[in-house]
């Protein structure tokens, strides 16, 4: 069984507003990882935000995943556990806290997918495999710290969508606050308007820019 082979639940937390946080212990190794259920009760559903490492090498400096440092990258198989367990419960739940089922996906739990570009598209192509999970590829999205401007076009083979957690537009802010990175915006940006470029579908040009606003800082 998933519970035997790859990973158990280990808890589970849930806040005030509904949003539940799986702690998932692998088979492999004992190491945790955690996903999280987002629910938007009034249009019945729920998106989750997954992991595809163990810790992460980036080391952004907002972020508490960043300070464990990368301890390893998760297989497809410890990934889409995470989206069995999300599923399993969603089922699960009682009337009295209802969790509605999960149909958008988002890499944006711990680690970098970037840097675990292999498991992570053949993950995304799994999660939008009509035979399999069905979902459709706008509702699957890959967030990247971007590394590199070369990282974009490799998770653009994916049938997902992309989105590029920027967090400073100015240079010297940037590497501040992403301290691993190597390449101006200005790289950065172009490296990630050729991968979109290259995309055929519509819905997977489209974007998003993400930003974690610190007070004071940016």
């Amino acid at each position: 069984t998933v519970e035997d082979t790859i990973a158990t639940l280990s808890h589970i937390n849930v806040s005030a507003d509904g949003t539940t946080k799986l702690l998932l212990n692998m088979q492999r190794d004992n190491l945790q990882v955690e996903t999280v259920i987002i629910p938007w009760l009034e249009r019945g559903r729920s998106t989750l935000c997954i992991s595809s490492q163990v810790g992460c090498a980036q080391g952004c400096t907002f972020c508490a995943t960043g300070k464990m440092g990368k301890l390893r990258n998760l297989s497809s198989d410890e990934i889409l556990v995470q989206v069995y367990y999300a599923n399993k419960i969603c089922r699960l739940t009682g009337d009295d806290q209802k969790l509605p089922p999960v149909n958008n996906i988002v890499f944006m739990g711990m680690g970098e997918p970037a840097d675990n570009i292999d498991a992570v598209v053949r993950t995304a192509n799994i999660l939008t495999d009509q035979d399999l999970f069905g979902l459709g590829q706008s509702k699957v999205t890959i967030s990247t710290v971007a590394p590199s401007p070369e990282v974009f076009m490799k998770l653009a083979s994916a049938n997902a969508a992309l989105a590029w957690s920027v967090h400073a537009v100015n240079d010297k802010l940037r590497k501040k606050l992403v301290p691993t990175t190597r390449y101006t915006m200005e790289e950065l940006r172009m490296g990630f308007v050729n991968a979109l470029n290259t995309r055929n579908s519509k819905s997977l040009r489209m974007t998003m820019l993400e930003i974690a606003l610190i007070h004071d800082v940016n």
